[in-house]
């Protein structure tokens, strides 16, 4: 037997990131790389599940599970991440600027570039690797190791529900979203929905304009992404401040379209905890229905979710500082990198993350992975090799001192 750090290899490390940027897997679109990644597990021992995940316009896409068993002696540690990379009608995010090949997994400067570097096959990279190193070393597991690779995070989460309905229910969870390799104790929630504004559509004549409406809503949710008053502070949102996310919550008007006598807003909030789906909508069906109070002509539907396939992630409460997932990573992160890593927010303040939906299944939950996201979408997505062997290695050193003491 041997430790588990012995047992990672650089060049495996860079090379399987590599593979998993090859496959495209756009959002809703993951079976492929599911398919993949069972393979590479079930080729090296691992417990394999092929998870069909049905979605909620009929059709279906897969995820792959794997799990290296305990002896019921201790607990079970789930690594997480998402196999699905962001989707702009089906293609690449301003694909003709790229510089280079968004499936081509190419290095340079230290850097691995292709669309779902950062988001998140680095990720999916490192947990992969961290478990295989943990089969490696001989070791007898106390606890079971699970590596989940799911569907749809950029789809509210559909894959990670879908693990829970089917009874996965680990004490702790680390999900590597790239988070700079911060140890990520919290994270916002949003709430995103459509207001469907209402008028006529005539030429020549004067008429109501749905599109001239629609400024009236623009205006009352305006600017972008900057943090909303309370309402105690003269603003129209209900909610306590909290610590770890200053500045939150905050909206945007995502998209405006437009068709006959219809105008569409889809907007995105960004809640924190002690926010929910549901005061979030009467926050808002009370602020548009002050707009109709002092414009007659001022007629609305506000439809939240936005659409039937893609839920909202809801905000949770930080995870403990002393919780055993959190001490064991921030040790391992120390005795890799040899620097204390950034607990709390971290990076990762404004972005969501799978995390919402274990925390509320009452598992003990961590974001750690690698990576920097200095702004989203990105062209010429890229991660740094430095931080995927940080983060694999951390990975593989937290498991070892959760299941094998």
């Amino acid at each position: 037997m041997s430790t588990a750090l012995e047992q990672i290899q650089d060049h495996e490390v860079i090379e399987l990131t590599r593979q998993l940027i090859r496959i495209p897997s756009f959002l809703w679109r993951e079976s492929a790389i599911g398919y993949w990644i069972a393979d590479w597990l079930s080729q090296r021992g691992f417990e394999v599940e092929i998870q069909r995940v049905p979605l909620r316009d009929g059709s279906a896409t897969h995820q792959a599970i794997g799990a290296l068993r305990g002896d019921g002696g201790g607990p079970a540690l789930m690594l997480c991440g998402h196999t699905d990379t962001s989707d702009w009608n089906g293609d690449v995010f301003r694909r003709g600027q790229w510089r280079h090949d968004p499936f081509g997994a190419q290095i340079e400067n230290g850097m691995i570039y292709g669309l779902g570097a950062l988001n998140m096959k680095a990720g999916l990279g490192s947990i992969l690797m961290a478990a295989e190193a943990i089969r490696r070393s001989g070791k007898q597991l106390k606890g079971d190791l699970i590596v989940a690779c799911v569907v749809a995070e950029t789809g509210g989460g559909v894959g990670a529900l879908h693990l829970l309905e089917s009874g996965c229910r680990p004490d702790y969870c680390i999900v590597t979203e790239a988070g700079n390799l911060d140890v990520g104790l919290i994270s916002v929630g949003y709430v995103q929905g459509r207001i469907r504004i209402l008028g006529e559509f005539k030429h020549r004549v004067a008429y109501v304009n749905p599109i001239e409406k629609a400024t009236q809503v623009i205006n009352a949710f305006s600017p972008a992404y900057v943090q909303i008053p309370r309402v105690e502070d003269g603003g129209w949102l209900r909610y306590r401040p909290h610590p770890l996310i200053p500045a939150y919550p905050s909206m945007a008007i995502r998209n405006i379209e437009h068709y006959q006598d219809v105008t569409t807003l889809s907007f995105d909030l960004r809640i924190i905890p002690g926010m929910s789906e549901d005061s979030v909508r009467q926050d808002v069906q009370a602020r548009l229905e002050q707009i109709a109070r002092e414009d007659s002509d001022f007629e609305f539907e506000l439809v939240i979710p936005q659409s039937e396939q893609q839920p909202n992630m809801p905000a949770r409460e930080a995870t403990p500082l002393d919780a055993p997932v959190v001490s064991a990573l921030i040790a391992a992160h120390e005795q890799v990198s040899g620097v204390k890593p950034q607990v709390g927010a971290g990076h990762r303040i404004g972005a969501t993350a799978d995390t919402c939906h274990f925390k509320g299944a009452g598992i003990t939950c961590v974001e750690y992975g690698p990576g920097f996201i200095p702004v989203w979408p990105m062209v010429d997505e890229c991660v740094s090799i430095e931080q995927l062997l940080i983060a694999t290695k951390t990975l593989a050193l937290t498991a070892a001192a959760l299941l094998t003491g």
